[in-house]
């Protein structure tokens, strides 16, 4: 049964079993949690039974994203390639405006991160988030979120109670500098599970996800775009 949950989870988030489990292999085929008919069975739970690990990427470079990463000569600076798809007009959703709001306000005027900004708001978490002094999020595109799958998608934002802890693994408190990814310090999420940096060079990525735009400044928190959900790590 074990084996079956951390396959389960595994395909819903897109990546591996062998990647996800302590130790454990399997040549069966993983199947959506949608796919076997149990909607409100969601993902989340099946990765919480399954209490992955932090994943073993392979540091050759398979599976970097097309807009990877490469290492900031300046760690101060924003980064990315994938910075390129944020506003570069429009006030208040541009790097230059995105500072003068507080960080779920920020992200609401991002259109990269509108499911995000859906998330937040459907799990009840906008006003923790601005009012909150200093926090780092690591934020999902919209494609993360359409890789669950359209009746994974829609269950975990219909119950707030899976969707709250899902934003939380994705936050963590005080502001992390790039310096701070680039010496691999292990992180703590809000929601209490680990976030571990890690470099395959030229790129950083955190647990399951390859940061693709980072360092964006918010007035309260600090940013990084990430092409995955992030799975919880313990």
């Amino acid at each position: 049964m074990r084996v079956k949950l951390v396959a389960v989870a595994a395909a819903a988030v897109g990546v591996s079993v062998a990647t996800m489990a302590c130790g454990v292999s399997t040549g069966a085929t993983a199947m959506p949690v949608a796919d076997q008919g149990q909607a409100r069975q969601s993902w989340l739970r099946d990765v919480l039974a399954s209490r992955p690990v932090r994943p073993a990427f392979n540091r050759a470079g398979a599976g970097r994203p097309a807009a990877a990463v490469r290492v900031p000569g300046a760690l101060g600076r924003t980064f990315g390639t994938g910075c390129a798809q944020l506003p570069r007009t429009g006030g208040a959703g541009t790097r230059r405006g995105l500072p003068t709001l507080p960080v779920a306000t920020a992200i609401a005027r991002v259109p990269l991160l509108s499911e995000l900004s859906r998330a937040i708001r459907l799990a009840g978490l906008t006003s923790m988030l601005n009012s909150a002094p200093a926090l780092t999020v690591f934020a999902p595109e919209n494609s993360a979120f359409r890789q669950l799958g359209s009746s994974n998608l829609q269950a975990l934002f219909t119950t707030r109670s899976d969707l709250a802890p899902v934003v939380k693994f994705q936050i963590v408190a005080g502001r992390v500098r790039p310096a701070e990814l680039f010496r691999q310090r292990v992180l703590t999420t809000i929601g209490g599970t680990k976030i571990y940096p890690a470099r395959a060079a030229p790129s950083y990525y955190v647990n399951n996800g390859w940061i693709t735009c980072g360092n964006l400044k918010a007035a309260n928190a600090t940013v990084y775009i990430v092409n995955q959900v992030l799975i919880p790590a313990r």
